[in-house]
C-alpha cells in the first residue's frame, strides 16, 4: 500500500497521508509525491478542490527525522526540497481543505495549516513540536503563525511547543472550525462541494490576491483587484451567475 494514497471523485483530489502506523509522519519520498500530485492539480481543468487527510486516528506527526542525521543527501537539499512542496501549496490555484482527525504536530501541523480552510474534529490537537527535539521553527511555521494568531500567540506556540485542542485552535483562528468527530466529513463535503460549484478562475484570482496582500500597499492591492476583475468578468462562467443573479433580483422585484 501506498504512503500517499490519491483519488479524484466530483472534481475534488484527496490525498491520504497513509502511515498510520508512524504516525503518518512524512518521508523523503511522500514530500517528493506530494510535490508531483500538487504539479498534477495545477495542469489539470478539471481537479477543482484538494482535501488533505491522514489515515487512522491521526492527521501527521510531521516529517519522518529518521536520517536526519548521517544521511547521505545533504539535509540543505532534503528541506528546500519539502520548502518548494509547500510554496507550491501556498500557490496552488484551487482552494484547499485539511480534514484533521487526531493529532497535527510539526511540519504535519504546518501542511494543514497552509491549506485555505482547516476543519478539525473536536479531539483533534495541534503543535509544533520542534523545540521539544531540538530544532527550530521549519516548514513556514515562523510565517504562518503571526498571520493566523498574532504575535504573542504565535511565541507561545513556537517557543512552548505545547498542544492545542482544536476548539481552543479555532477559537484563536489558528484553524477555520472544530466540529464533532462524528460530523468532521459530512461538514468537509459540504464546504468542498461549495467550492467546486464557485468560478475556478474567480476563486485563483481570489486566492493570488490575498497571498499578495501582505507585500501590497493599498493601491497596488486595488490596482491588482482591477486587472483580476477584468479578466475574470469576460470569462464566461462569470457573465452566466451575473445574468442569474440580475434575473434573481427582477423577479423579485414584480412580486
Amino acid at each position: 500500500m501506498s504512503d500517499l494514497i490519491v483519488s479524484r471523485r466530483d472534481s475534488v483530489v484527496t490525498i491520504v497521508l497513509n502511515r498510520p502506523g508512524k504516525l503518518n509522519s512524512i518521508t523523503d519520498a511522500m514530500w517528493a509525491r506530494l510535490g508531483e500530485e500538487l504539479a498534477r492539480v495545477r495542469a489539470s481543468e478539471d481537479d477543482r478542490a484538494v482535501l488533505f487527510s491522514g489515515a487512522g486516528d491521526v492527521f501527521s506527526a510531521g516529517s519522518d527525522v529518521t536520517g536526519f542525521i548521517g544521511h547521505h543527501e545533504p539535509l540543505g537539499d532534503r528541506v528546500e526540497r519539502c520548502n518548494q512542496v509547500l510554496l507550491d501549496l501556498h500557490d496552488l490555484p484551487v482552494p484547499t481543505v485539511a480534514k484533521v482527525d487526531g493529532l497535527a504536530g510539526g511540519s504535519g501541523a504546518n501542511l494543514a495549516l497552509l491549506c485555505d480552510f482547516v476543519i478539525a474534529s473536536d479531539r483533534s490537537r495541534f503543535a509544533e513540536l520542534f523545540t521539544h527535539i531540538g530544532l527550530s521553527l521549519d516548514t513556514g511555521s515562523s510565517w504562518l503563525l503571526p498571520r493566523l494568531v498574532g504575535e504573542r500567540r504565535a511565541r507561545e506556540l513556537a517557543l512552548l511547543g505545547d498542544w492545542v485542542d482544536a476548539t481552543t485552535a479555532a477559537a484563536w483562528g489558528l484553524i477555520t472550525a472544530a466540529v464533532p468527530e462524528s460530523r468532521l466529513d459530512s461538514e468537509c463535503e459540504v464546504l468542498l462541494a461549495r467550492l467546486v460549484a464557485l468560478s475556478a478562475v474567480a476563486s485563483a484570482s481570489t486566492k493570488r490576491l490575498l497571498n499578495d496582500s501582505w507585500q501590497s500597499t493599498l493601491r497596488e492591492a486595488l490596482t491588482a483587484e482591477t486587472v483580476n476583475q477584468l479578466r475574470v468578468i469576460e470569462t464566461p462562467e462569470a457573465r452566466a451567475k451575473i445574468q442569474a443573479f440580475l434575473t434573481k433580483t427582477e423577479r423579485k422585484a414584480t412580486t
